[in-house]
């Protein structure tokens, strides 16, 4: 088993999905309403939790709010864009998946990575992905 199991590929394809919805939503390409900000809402589970770069650790209540506030704010850093590279398998034991992967993030010519850690419980082979904890990890620049 490895990165090309169904499960595996089916938090891979969230993983890039939510980074892509994120890259549009903090851009301001997206419309502010709830319907478009469902598309977060529905895949993070009841029990999400996350601990940020710099070791706060969230609910889902904290990131879901963050991310609504957070609507536009990147919309003139001239060119903005997130992206997840680099992904690795640390365990997949049906129906959870747990990946590592690097976060890219660019704005005004400046790039950001960090590591990231998520647990997803994915349902059957192409079912639904859910986000059950992220912890993520800033990387030095130059690293």
């Amino acid at each position: 088993m490895g990165l090309d199991h169904p499960l595996a590929r089916a938090a891979m394809q969230e993983i890039a999905d939510l980074h892509a919805f994120f890259e549009a939503w903090l851009g301001g390409r997206l419309d502010r309403t709830g319907a478009v900000f469902a598309r977060l809402e529905n895949v993070l589970g009841e029990e999400f939790s996350m601990v940020s770069p710099g070791g706060v650790r969230l609910r889902r209540s904290d990131v879901t709010s963050w991310i609504w506030d957070a609507h536009g704010t990147r919309e003139k850093t001239g060119g903005f864009r997130i992206v997840a590279v680099e992904p690795e398998l640390l365990l997949l034991r049906a129906p959870l998946v747990v990946l590592r992967y690097v976060e890219e993030q660019e704005a005004d010519g400046i790039v950001t990575r960090r590591w990231a850690t998520a647990v997803f419980e994915v349902g059957g082979e192409a079912g639904s992905v859910r986000w059950l904890a992220l912890q993520e990890t800033w990387i030095p620049p130059g690293s």
